[in-house]
């Protein structure tokens, strides 16, 4: 018997922005998450504060928020 199985490919999505996207809806705001971290999708929960000091650099954040610095294995010309 043949089992088949699903090959499947991660995908990184880069979120460039560090703080969320404001929304006014008549007399309310609304704030959007833009960092990608957001527990409460697609609201903003805070967690983009954690991006505020990444200056140039690229960075994960795994599941419990730690910071990874992503380096590119390309020369810069």
């Amino acid at each position: 018997m043949v089992i088949p199985y699903i090959i499947t490919m991660s995908r990184i999505v880069m979120h460039e922005r560090n703080k969320p996207y404001m929304i006014k809806v008549g007399d309310k705001e609304l704030h959007l998450c833009a960092c990608g971290l957001s527990e409460n999708k697609p609201y903003c929960d805070g967690h983009h504060m954690k991006t505020t000091d990444e200056g140039d650099k690229l960075y994960l954040y795994d599941h419990e928020g730690n910071r990874i610095e992503v380096t590119s294995f390309y020369k810069k010309e």
